[in-house]
């Protein structure tokens, strides 16, 4: 088995290359297997890194160490909507790609220089069945609901992944659970800390995915701002994250991380309710305040819920443990994307629906809309098929204001979903360790 510098080494060996192939890639199904080769090497770097500090420092500053690495982390969604909006616009999509070539070789480097040479465990085989039956669990599952909608829930082919899904992930459970080395070790969630604290990051993940993925749509779409200005307003936001890790790391040491993880939750919460509060016509300083919020109180959340989930386990099973994290963020990050667009797609049909029964409900309301469309084109100088015109541009109307509530609604049931984890921190117990 590789140690954890050399697998560490492999992974960003593997990042970078396929970070290189992705961007040569000739076609879109040629760049989801690139991104998956590149996404194969980052994988195992977040859980490794955690670990190591976790093993490096003492249980005094633990919470600290988490802070620094997680405030690092931030500097990523801090410049890169922003340098990836500027090269998208005035450069090439590929560069966005090939701008990790240089950063990666420097990381490859510090790396080997830094980290110190651990002997090699014992050989552990792979579990290959394990392996197989997750990847045929996820990827169906994965697709059948983003696709579900185009091809219909009922069709054969959504049918097929679903069953593809449920026989893979019986076979997954069923292997891990018998298996004298698993790949995922399942029996590290009978410890209930452990449990609640990875059901609140999978949950408070897909959070922050999903509003991400709903606030860069909103501001496109919406407020019609271009990628390099909508990577700007996330900038603020990402910058709060990195500071606010700091702070919350700091205090992890200091105070009790069920009350951080608690007034965390509930300031998501909070932030997301006002969120869903937001139209075409919020002030830009509005939408840039909620988001400075939200992602305060997000970098609030990371170190101390880390805290927790890695001082439960035993020195041996940090590594698996940190994996298990990682597997939780990376299945959180995916569904909350998915789900947001499955979820924001429905509302915003039924809303359509909603809003033109209210059109036929009022026919003169209607027309007098139609006339002043119309009236409101002649003067721009449009002269010919008004009647068309005007017709378009307030079906168009129609359907950015049913897009608009529709995003509304996905930000009040993530307010919903941080309330639902303020239960699990019930669970939480940090135990007392002796300082080493």
């Amino acid at each position: 088995m590789l140690g954890p510098r050399t697998f560490y080494l492999v992974g960003l060996l593997i990042y970078i290359l396929g970070s290189l192939l992705c961007g040569l890639a000739w076609s879109i199904p040629s760049l989801v297997v690139f991104r998956a080769i590149q996404a194969l090497g980052a994988g195992p770097l977040f859980p490794l890194s955690m670990a190591i500090l976790y093993d490096v420092f003492p249980v005094q500053q633990r919470g600290l160490a988490m802070g620094i690495f997680m405030a690092g982390i931030s500097v990523g969604p801090a410049l890169g909507p922003s340098i990836g909006g500027y090269l998208i616009e005035h450069m090439n999509w590929r560069m966005t790609f090939y701008i990790n070539l240089p950063m990666g070789l420097i990381s490859l480097a510090a790396v080997a220089l830094v980290f110190p040479k651990t002997p090699r465990r014992a050989y552990v085989a792979l579990d290959t069945v394990g392996l197989i039956s997750m990847i045929g669990f996820l990827v169906p599952l994965l697709l059948a609901l983003i696709q579900g909608r185009r091809e219909g829930w009922d069709s054969d082919y959504i049918e097929t992944l679903f069953a593809i899904a449920l026989v893979s992930g019986i076979v997954f459970l069923v292997t891990e659970w018998r298996h004298k080395q698993p790949l995922v070790e399942l029996a590290l969630f009978k410890i209930v800390p452990f449990s609640a604290a990875s059901a609140i990051f999978f949950m408070s993940t897909m959070g922050e995915f999903a509003s991400s993925f709903l606030i860069t749509l909103f501001l496109q779409r919406v407020l019609h701002l271009t990628p390099y200005l909508a990577g700007k307003m996330l900038l603020p936001g990402a910058l709060t994250w990195g500071l606010s890790n700091l702070l919350s790391g700091r205090l992890a040491d200091k105070v009790n991380n069920r009350l951080l993880v608690s007034l965390a939750l509930l300031m998501i919460a909070g932030a997301f309710y006002r969120f869903a509060a937001l139209d075409r016509t919020s002030p830009t300083f509005a939408i840039l305040s909620l988001f400075v919020v939200q992602s305060f109180a997000r970098g609030m959340l990371q170190s101390p819920l880390i805290n927790v989930l890695m001082a439960v386990l035993p020195q041996n099973k940090m590594i698996m443990g940190s994996g298990l994290r990682g597997l939780m963020n990376g299945l959180g990050s995916t569904f909350g994307v998915s789900l947001a667009a499955i979820f924001v797609e429905q509302q915003q049909a039924i809303h359509v629906l909603d809003l033109a029964e209210s059109q036929s409900a009022y026919p003169q309301a209607t027309a007098e809309v139609l006339m002043a469309v119309q009236e409101r084109l002649r003067n721009a100088g449009e002269w010919d098929q008004l009647a068309t015109k005007a017709t378009v541009a307030v079906r168009d109307t129609m359907l950015e204001e049913a897009a608009v509530i529709a995003y509304r609604d996905c930000y009040l049931a993530i307010a919903w979903s941080a309330l639902l984890s303020l239960v699990l921190t019930l669970f939480l117990r940090l135990p007392k360790r002796p300082a080493r």
